[in-house]
């Protein structure tokens, strides 16, 4: 019985990475890694946890929460769209989940953010088309 139960070590999916995670050979084909990226100032977390999948989604999101922010709040991040955005323009940059070209393009994007006198309008026209449209490098576990 024990015979039948038997998987040879090449099949099994339950590995553990150098950092002691969970890994499984298919989640770097589809996106599935797990990435940590530094929390923007003023968070209580110092990293976020997000699949490197969900980079675009999860920068949308972030900015989107920086544009209808209340002034006169006074806890948490405490940054403004563009510093948002510039921020996740750094992490990309730093973890390499980008290729060149994608991050120069953020790069170009964020100044042009920056300038722009309506950024609600330009960021619903021109970001969050192109940040849906990123698709991150394929990590090796």
């Amino acid at each position: 019985m024990s015979e039948m139960n038997k998987v040879e070590d090449s099949q099994r999916m339950d590995r553990l990475d150098a950092q002691g995670n969970w890994s499984y050979p298919s989640a770097a084909e589809s996106g599935h890694v797990e990435i940590e990226l530094p929390a923007l100032p003023g968070s209580p977390n110092a990293v976020e946890r997000l699949h490197a999948r969900d980079f675009g989604p999860h920068v949308i999101g972030k900015i989107e929460s920086a544009l209808k922010q209340n002034p006169y709040l006074k806890s948490g991040p405490q940054q403004s769209p563009a510093g948002v955005f510039r921020h996740f323009v750094a992490c990309a940059k730093g973890s390499s989940l980008l290729d060149r070209a994608a991050v120069a393009r953020m790069e170009q994007l964020a100044g042009e953010f920056e300038t722009e006198p309506d950024q609600a309008e330009y960021f619903s026209q021109v970001v969050r088309p192109y940040l849906r449209s990123l698709t991150p490098k394929r990590r090796q576990p």
